[in-house]
This record gives structure tokens, sequence and C-alpha cells, in this order.
């Protein structure tokens, strides 16, 4: 069963538009899911960076409460007794220090703020008792290689505050990312600093990443929601269209149906009348074979004529001379043998012409090898007596060289007709100093043109010359079969082309094999 036949077209058409709808529809749902997960992508990124920009906030928020408090309480005078320093830092030590976030105060004495081993004290530090009134380094560095005090020691010398993210020791013995904010206090010396873990942000993160993936979810559900209604109306479309045109089909195909079998008997009809059209062409065409061969044999009988002319006269006075001799008494032995050897020489020129238009109109059976110029001064001796009887010059541009494997006789027949053809044209245009030139040369192919220097042939007619029965001669001077006949040879016989090309200064046929 052959699927994809005329019958399943309306199938075929509701599948493949469903096939193309339902490919379209999930590859813009891929896009439009890629599109919005990357979207999601960077609002979680986006929404990272100002959670981590508003905890940067904050530290440096807090810090800034705690100087203003301390300034609020003691004056600057007050700031350089070593028992308010004192006070100060119990103080700052007693708030609240939550283990599980870690956001502790810390405090650094400076000690010199080019940096080095001992660049600073720690004063205080809830996460590292332990490092308490010892000497702080620049040189230390973070599991990263980071040497972050170096860092935010440089900002203070320019800035007076910092903000540097490193990785540290937590109160599990953990190490984590921090964000810590430094910033410095001249009037107590101290480099006052606040920090934030990442990983206690994280639970914030978590909470808000839910409501951001509930709201991308939300939003990717509503949107496939949509894409199914539309591929579903889609589809509906689709069927009832696909179905409005099987009905169409069906009709159609009734009427094909009822075409076909008109169809049938036309053709049955038509078949008939080509056989007779057939059978009546045949005969036309062995008509006008039958008319080609008297055509042929009118000119052999008119070439003869103009061949015997001259012989004909001479024997006549040959004749006239021997009864003139007779009558005078005067013909004897000598003049008699003379005389007979004259005629004798006259007759056999008769014969031997008669040989010649024999063998020259004898149809070739097979193709052979020959010299096309030998050919041409084959056809040139015939017609020579004609065309002189004319004043009609030959001109003649042949290369001598050139062999062709074809049908000799039925060429030289067209050469023939084609100067028959030039003859009369200069005859009827009354040309004073008719000619024709004969040029055969070879390029890519042999091209033969014969060219005449009459008046040309009218233009409205040029493309019919080559046609059965056209002729531009009164009726009882042509034809209108030798230029049809001489195209099936050159085309049919010779596998070669011809046209013409004529102008007001003459006409040359062109033949190409």
């Amino acid at each position: 069963m052959n699927w994809f036949g005329y019958k399943n077209i309306s199938k075929i058409i509701m599948t493949t538009t469903i096939l193309i709808i339902l490919s379209n529809t999930l590859l813009i749902s891929l896009f439009y899911y890629q599109n919005q997960l990357l979207q999601y992508e960077e609002n979680l990124q986006n929404l990272k960076n100002e959670n981590l920009n508003q905890q940067k906030m904050n530290l440096t928020k807090d810090i800034d409460i705690l100087i203003k408090m301390i300034e609020f309480k003691y004056t600057k005078e007050q700031l350089e007794n070593k028992k308010i320093k004192d006070e100060i830092i119990s103080w700052i030590g007693n708030i609240a220090f939550d283990k599980q976030k870690s956001d502790y105060i810390f405090v650094y004495e400076l000690l010199d703020k080019k940096g080095g081993d001992n660049f600073a004290r720690m004063v205080i530090n809830p996460n590292r008792e332990d490092l308490i009134g010892k000497y702080i380094s620049t040189n230390y560095k973070d599991i990263n290689g980071f040497s972050f005090r170096d860092k935010f020691l440089k900002d203070i010398n320019i800035y007076n505050e910092s903000i540097v993210t490193y990785s540290y020791k937590k109160t599990n013995e953990k190490i984590e990312t921090k964000t810590s904010y430094f910033k410095y206090y001249e009037p107590l010396n101290w480099i006052i600093a606040k920090g934030i873990y990442h990983d206690d942000i994280k639970e914030d993160m978590i909470a808000k990443n839910i409501v951001l993936k509930q709201k991308f979810t939300a939003h990717i559900n509503e949107n496939i929601i949509a894409f199914g209604l539309f591929l579903l109306i889609a589809i509906i479309i689709t069927f009832l269209i696909s179905k409005k045109i099987k009905d169409i089909i069906y009709e159609k195909q009734l009427q094909v149906k009822k075409t076909t079998k008109a169809l049938a008997v036309l053709n049955r009809e038509l078949d008939s009348k080509v056989k007779i059209e057939i059978e009546k062409n045949k005969e036309q065409e062995l008509l006008l074979m039958q008319k080609s061969k008297f055509v042929t044999l009118g000119e052999t009988i008119s070439l003869i004529a103009h061949q015997w002319r001259q012989p004909l006269s001479e024997l006549g006075a040959i004749i006239l001379n021997i009864k003139l001799h007779h009558k005078l008494n005067k013909l004897n032995s000598d003049m008699m043998s003379k005389k007979t050897k004259e005629s004798e020489v006259l007759l056999e020129y008769m014969s031997k012409t008669i040989d010649d238009f024999r063998t020259f109109f004898k149809p070739n059976k097979r193709k052979e090898d020959f010299n096309i110029d030998e050919s041409c001064q084959r056809v040139l001796q015939l017609t020579k007596p004609m065309l002189d009887g004319y004043n009609i010059t030959i001109i003649q541009n042949i290369d001598k060289d050139i062999n062709i494997n074809s049908y000799q006789n039925e060429f030289e027949q067209v050469i023939l007709n084609l100067i028959s053809n030039a003859k009369d044209a200069l005859l009827s245009d009354k040309i004073k100093l008719p000619k024709i030139n004969i040029n055969i040369y070879k390029k890519d192919k042999v091209y033969i043109e014969i060219c005449d220097n009459a008046k040309g042939i009218k233009e409205n007619i040029s493309q019919k010359i080559f046609e059965p029965y056209f002729t531009t001669k009164d009726d009882t001077n042509g034809t209108g079969i030798g230029l049809y006949m001489s195209k099936i040879i050159i085309q049919k016989n010779m596998d070669g082309e011809i046209d013409v090309q004529s102008s007001s200064e003459g006409s040359c046929f062109i033949i190409r094999l």
C-alpha cells in the first residue's frame, strides 16, 4: 500500500501539519524553558549579590552605630584614659555573641601602619579568645594563600576603611568564607571590625530561593498550559481543515473518474484518427519523394541539355560540311575519315555526360570517405555549361584537405540544389554581374557556405523556405521541395545543420557538418 498516494493526501496534510505544529511548539517551549532557566539563574545570582551587599551594608551600619555610641558616652579626652579604654573593651565584650551565626565584633590595636609581624595587637575577638592580647601579622595568609590583613591595612591607610572577603576559622573549627568590614577609629587607635560568614546567610538565601523557584515554576506551568491549549486548538483546526480537504478530494476523484472515462473514449477515437492521418502522411511522403524524383529528373534533363547543346551544334556543323563537300563532289576518303573522327569524339563526350549524370544521381546505400573539394568540383563540372550560359561567375575558396565520411551522392545533390537556387535568384533579380561564392573551411566543424549577390530573401519568408511546398518562384519554375529535401538530407542522413543568412546584398546558405 502506497501511504503517500493521492487518496491519503488529506491524512498526509493533517499528519504533517500536526507534526510541524507539535515540533515548533516543542522547540518554542524548549527555547522558552532554557531562556527562563537562564533568567532564573541570573535572578538567583542577582539575589545572592544583593543579599551580600545588604549584609555588607549592615556590617558598616553596625560599626558606625558602635562608634557613635562610644562618642556619645565619652569625650575625646576621656578616650585617652586607659581605664576608659578598659571599660569600653569590657562593654563591647559583654555584647551578646551568637555562636551559631558568629557575626561578632573584633578589635585590633594598631601599632604599625606599615604592617609587618607586629603591626597590631588583638584586643577583642569572641571567636578567637586565644588571640586576645597577642600580636598580629600582616604576613598571615588564609587557606587560599590570600593576605587579607595586608589588604585591609592598605585600604585603611588610603580610605580609613575596608571590606574584605577571605577564608577564616569559625567557632566549630571549620574554615568558611567570610566577609568583614574594617574601620580605623583614630581616638582609640583601634581597627574595629565585624564580619559575617557566608554559610550564616545561606538559610536566608534558601528561603528566598524557594520563593524565586516557586515563581519560576508557576510561570513555566502557566506557559506550558498556554502552549498546550494552543496545540490543542491547532490540532482541532487542522483536523477540520483536513476533513474539508478530504471531502473536496473525494468530489474531485468522482469528477476525475468521469473525466477519465470520457478521456478513454476520446483517446480511442484519437488513436483511430491518428492511425488514419499517419497513413495519409505516409502517402503524402511517398508522393513528395516521387515528386522530388521527378524534379531531380527535370534538373538532370536541363543539365544534359546544357551539356549537349554545344556538341550537338558542332555535330550539325560536321554533317552540314559533309553534305556541302558531297554536293560539290569534293568528299573524298580523307575528308570523310576526318569528319567521322570528329563526330566520334563528340558522340563519346555526349555518352560520357550520360554516364556522369547516371553516377551522380545514383543513390548511396552506405557511407563512404570522400574529399569535399573533389565532390564540389564534380558538381561544378556538371553545372559549368549552364552557369557559363548565363555569364555567372563561380568564386571558390575551398580547403582541399577536408575529408568526411557520409553519403557522397546525396551531399552532391544538396550542393547542386543550392547552386541551382542561387542561379535562379540571380536570374530572377536580373543581377548585372552575377556571381556565386563557394567557401569551405574547417574550425570546430566543417563549414560549407554557398552565397550569391542577388537581392536576398525577404525577412518575412526567410523562416519558411525550408518548409515543404513553399516556394518564391512561380508555379512553372518552383516546386517548393528542393530546400526541404536538402534540409532532410543534411539533418537526418548527415547529422548536420543548414540555415540561411540573407540581406539586400545577397543570401548565404551555411551547412555545418
